[in-house]
């Protein structure tokens, strides 16, 4: 018992050690997000999405060397479970900071979209405003000139505003459509990266068998009993 403890633990400490490395270059991602004021805000996602992504891969190389290493143990199934584990957490970790990017993309995207339509919506206003000077030559208009007159600008304004409607409602679209489309990505990403673990996780279920049946054939050729299988975790 004794031994089976120690040799779980030693694998567990080549882990924790990928994982406190995997911590250190987290906080380092933080540093770097916090230091590069001077580059973009896009930039700097862009950056650390491919520093998440990097971890992520080292995560995955780690899992599989100490899945190696616990075949080699008597206690494989604990010694499996605990990988997992300590995979699962890195990963949870990762994960948490890239719903973090993707949520002050959205934000910050949301806020251009803002500005924009506002800075339209002001120069559409500034449109429709007449001068000064045009107010004053028509403050009084006389005989059918000024009535035609009249009836001219106020077309002439109506269309400006229809106008300026229209744009407003074209921008409120493609906003709409944009933020769809970047949920319909991520919500892509994560079955993608689910799908991954769940073939990782039957390959792991299909060495374990291969190994039990090898140990079977073993022993039966050698003239032994084959010793009880452990039952395989749900």
């Amino acid at each position: 018992m004794k031994v089976r403890q120690v040799t779980t633990i030693a694998v567990l400490a080549l882990w924790l050690g990928a994982a406190g490395a995997q911590s250190g270059e987290q906080e380092a991602l933080g540093q770097h997000a916090s230091a590069g004021q001077e580059a973009s805000a896009a930039s700097q996602r862009d950056a650390e999405r491919a520093a998440i992504e990097q971890a992520r891969r080292r995560n995955a190389e780690q899992r599989t060397q100490a899945q190696t290493k616990c075949y080699q143990l008597f206690a494989v199934e604990d010694c499996l479970r605990d990988v997992r584990n300590q995979w699962r957490e890195v990963e949870s970790r990762l994960r948490a900071r890239e719903v973090q990017l993707n949520d002050a993309e959205r934000k910050e995207k949301a806020q251009q979209r803002l500005r924009q339509i506002e800075e339209k919506q002001a120069s559409a206003a500034a449109a429709t405003t007449p001068p000064a000077s045009a107010v004053v030559r028509k403050a009084e208009p006389t005989g059918r000139s000024g009535a035609r007159e009249n009836t001219s600008d106020s077309v002439k304004l109506r269309d400006r505003e229809a106008a300026a409607r229209a744009s407003q409602q074209r921008e409120r679209q493609q906003s709409q459509a944009a933020e769809q489309a970047l949920r319909e990505k991520e919500s892509t990403e994560r079955a993608a990266q689910a799908r991954q673990r769940q073939l990782e996780v039957e390959k792991a279920a299909q060495a374990r068998r291969a190994k039990r049946e090898q140990e079977k054939a073993d022993a039966a050729a050698n003239g032994h009993k084959p010793a009880a299988t452990l039952p395989t975790p749900p």
